[in-house]
């Protein structure tokens, strides 16, 4: 119980917290950044949220979505939490703003992550990042509806609704627990998967068209073109992956999005406990076992056949 003693001596000898997480912020992100920085309001400090992306259209639904700023105003802190944020330059271009001198509490359950904070709580073995932060608030501070709601959305997006096997009995305990402070789980799934944009749709159809299947690996892809078809955004492509390793008999599944700077974004999904993460990690990515990406500067084409190489490679080296 050490380490979680440590946080919160420097979270009670301190008074101004910026909380941050990674670029492109997801549920789990964004969910136990406002969890942790209501928690922090509770005990009367001050808390300014500071990530290099705004929350996605899914989440705008939730009203302390706003609290999520993608400027630094005037601010001072005394320390900083990170959230979710495997490794320092995942929070991308604001980095060149952080003050690095300052303490530090980097919060986070991806396994490869590098240790930069000052103090470390980085549990693997939790669902999400959100799950860590209610352990770590739970006993010190009064948890609300409010507070147990951004954690839930954490949860509950991290495990794709309980479906990947990051869910464990805990993830489940933790989710009921949340409920019984008022959250209402039903609207939360309808705001953030019930509510899509008719251009997410449409580029859903095209993007499923791209789509190759080979001996359990399926791979498809995201043009710029396509999005700008639709006039969707990189965003609206969330969770398209899950199409892939729905189909019965694949056990891979991967993406690749094209971006305006050239790059392609890959991620990568798998059943059966394949270990994705190690694919990731040999193009400088990195995530979850089973749930994992990278970004790499290539073209597409040429680059659809090397990772169709690679996960073939995978799929042969696990297989059962």
């Amino acid at each position: 119980m050490k380490i979680w003693q440590e946080v919160f001596e420097l979270i009670n000898s301190n008074q101004n917290f910026l909380i941050v997480s990674h670029k492109n912020p997801d549920g789990d992100s964004l969910g136990s950044e406002i969890a942790l920085a209501l928690a922090l309001m509770k005990l009367e400090k001050k808390v300014y949220i500071y990530n290099s992306d705004p929350p996605p259209e899914r989440y705008s639904k939730f009203p302390k979505a706003s609290l999520i700023q993608t400027e630094k105003k005037n601010f001072k802190e005394d320390v900083i939490i990170f959230v979710d944020c495997a490794e320092i330059d995942r929070i991308g271009k604001i980095k060149e703003n952080i003050d690095f001198s300052k303490p530090s509490i980097n919060i986070d359950h991806h396994i490869g992550n590098t240790k930069f904070g000052t103090i470390n709580l980085i549990k693997p073995d939790y669902s999400s990042t959100a799950e860590i932060i209610y352990k770590l608030i739970k006993n010190e501070i009064p948890m609300d509806k409010e507070i147990a709601t951004y954690l839930y959305i954490g949860i509950l997006t991290d495990t794709g609704a309980f479906r990947y096997p990051n869910t464990t009995s805990h993830s489940l305990r933790v989710a009921s627990e949340l409920v019984e402070y008022g959250v209402t789980a039903s609207q939360v799934s309808e705001f953030i998967w019930f509510t899509d944009p008719e251009a997410r749709i449409k580029l859903l159809g095209d993007v499923l068209h791209t789509m190759n299947l080979y001996d359990k690996i399926s791979i498809m892809y995201v043009t710029k073109e396509m999005l700008e078809k639709h006039r969707a955004k990189e965003e609206d492509t969330e969770e398209f992956i899950d199409y892939g390793l729905s189909i019965k008999g694949i056990e891979t599944a991967a993406i690749i999005k094209e971006r305006e700077d050239g790059t392609l974004k890959v991620s990568l999904r798998s059943k059966n406990n394949i270990p994705v993460q190690e694919l990731a990690a040999k193009y400088g990515g990195g995530g979850h076992r089973t749930a994992s990406g990278f970004t790499v500067k290539k073209e597409l084409e040429p680059f659809k056949k090397e990772l169709r190489k690679e996960l073939e490679e995978l799929v042969e080296k696990y297989k059962h």
